[in-house]
């Protein structure tokens, strides 16, 4: 049909959000025997948590690792002791949309990770200094797009950071410790969300949506995530106990590192990519009750395409031409979690609540608004304490700007914007799980998702998927 219509030019009326819907083999390593030693990336998909019991006075929010074959023959503290570590996991994944969506079906995803540490103090004297490597292997199939029609949530985490690749590199970069802990500097080939917008306990959870970070934030090129990084750097200083600030700088280069991960060029960088995160991290009461709190906001200095206008001002739905270009766009964040009871030891032990909540430039960012409520239980089941119920419901509303092109595009019978099977409004997700530690470093968790408008639209009907995550800790 000819482009000749037009509309008065105004901005994209808002969007009225009513949430009414029933609510993410491998490269061995550079030497073997590497692994974490400095500070915990929680960008990572992780095995669902291990609740072995730990000091209460870590604040980090993950548990200490349990391995299925425990201490290697030694070998293990052996190299701890040298200043070498290796971790080694593996990550399953099964699918199957059983009601609604596009159609029925079944999916597997699986993840093989080695990450690598060294602690230079120890190996070389010079205190304070580490070097991290981290690679994955990534295979299998992605329920979300095969049966759901939904390309902004993925029901597999381990899928949706970057899907199915033989040798990945997550990231290699140095961490320098001042002031007993108090300065932490480190750069290389970061993700962003190793450092900003994250929380290990986000990955207890199977659905990609807040797993690492919100989506809405990895969802933009410039704030990357496990598996992806690109060069970059971050200072965090905590001028008092249970406080922090960072701020970083990163390159914003939409192809990564390419799908192996190992493209180091500048190629196709677009412009650099500004974090800063200001922190709280309580512990109340007797009981040291762990809290987690985060403010933070993000700058993008490169220049995008408007969703609505063309350079001309008119609505793009109508001309066909690009958006008009804008230079930056920001995002603003607020993420908590709190320990409300304590059931044990472990850091995580006990019952947590968490949330959070993100807000995006409308004019440029395909998702605009992010909100996520959610609780973790450990050690309440009589008999299992180690073992953990899960409940989250995540909802994300789309730009009004594209929600408004995409209805003007539907009047004139033209394609729509970013892959939509209909216009897209809003989307809501809510998972329950239960994660059953078997024995240490092996993990079974049953999971339930249900899933309204998938992909944003009315044109698939809501799903249920049932879910099985596998966790191994060698």
């Amino acid at each position: 049909m000819a482009r000749t219509a037009r509309t008065p030019r105004r901005h994209a009326r808002p969007d009225p959000w009513l949430w009414t819907a029933p609510w993410l083999w491998t490269l061995a390593s550079l030497a073997f025997g590497l692994a974490p030693c400095g500070a915990v990336h929680a960008d990572e998909p992780a095995v669902s948590s291990s609740r072995a019991a730990g000091n209460p006075g870590d604040t980090s929010g993950k548990p200490p690792v349990e391995h299925l074959f425990g201490d290697w023959g030694g070998l293990r503290t052996a190299l701890d002791a040298a200043g070498l570590d290796l971790t080694v996991k593996y990550t399953g994944e099964t699918a199957a949309v059983v009601s609604g969506g596009e159609r029925t079906g079944i999916d597997y995803a699986g993840q093989i990770e080695i990450k690598a540490v060294a602690d230079m103090g120890r190996l070389a004297g010079l205190n304070g200094l580490s070097l991290h490597l981290d690679t994955v292997n990534r295979h299998g199939r992605n329920a979300s797009a095969d049966f759901l029609g939904d390309h902004i949530f993925q029901v597999q985490e381990i899928y949706g950071g970057g899907g199915d690749v033989g040798i990945h590199l997550v990231s290699f970069y140095a961490q320098q410790k001042f002031l007993k802990d108090k300065i932490d500097l480190e750069g290389g080939r970061i993700p962003v969300g190793a450092d900003f917008a994250n929380s290990p306990l986000n990955c207890d959870f199977m659905t990609d949506a807040i797993c690492g970070s919100p989506h809405s934030l990895p969802a933009k090129e410039a704030f990357t995530i496990f598996p992806n990084s690109t060069w970059g750097g971050r200072l965090k200083v905590e001028p008092a106990a249970g406080l922090y600030v960072e701020a970083g700088v990163y390159q914003v280069r939409p192809l990564f590192g390419g799908r192996s991960g190992f493209d180091w060029s500048s190629s196709g960088t677009t412009g650099a990519y500004f974090p800063l995160e200001i922190g709280y991290e309580p512990q109340i009461g007797a009981a040291k009750l762990i809290g987690h709190y985060k403010l933070g906001a993000t700058y993008d200095t490169s220049t995008y395409p408007d969703l609505y206008f063309d350079a001309a001002g008119d609505p793009i739905a109508f001309s066909g031409l690009p958006g008009r270009g804008r230079q930056g766009r920001g995002s603003v964040y607020l993420l908590a979690d709190q320990m409300l009871a304590r059931t044990g030891k472990g850091s995580t032990d006990g019952i947590i609540v968490l949330g959070g909540y993100v807000h995006s430039s409308p004019r440029t960012s395909r998702l605009e608004d992010l909100a996520y409520a959610g609780v973790l239980a450990t050690g309440v089941v009589p008999g299992r304490p180690k073992d953990a119920i899960g409940l989250l419901v995540i909802g994300v509303k789309v730009s009004g700007a594209l929600e408004r092109t995409q209805e003007l595009a539907v009047t004139q019978g033209l394609p729509l914007m970013n892959m939509a099977d209909g216009v897209q409004t809003h989307e809501t997700v809510i998972e329950a799980n239960y994660d059953i530690h078997v024995v240490d470093g092996f993990h079974l968790m049953p999971d339930f998702q249900y899933v309204v408008r998938p992909g944003a639209t009315q044109r698939f009907p809501n799903a249920a998927v049932i879910g099985l995550k596998i966790g191994l800790s060698l």
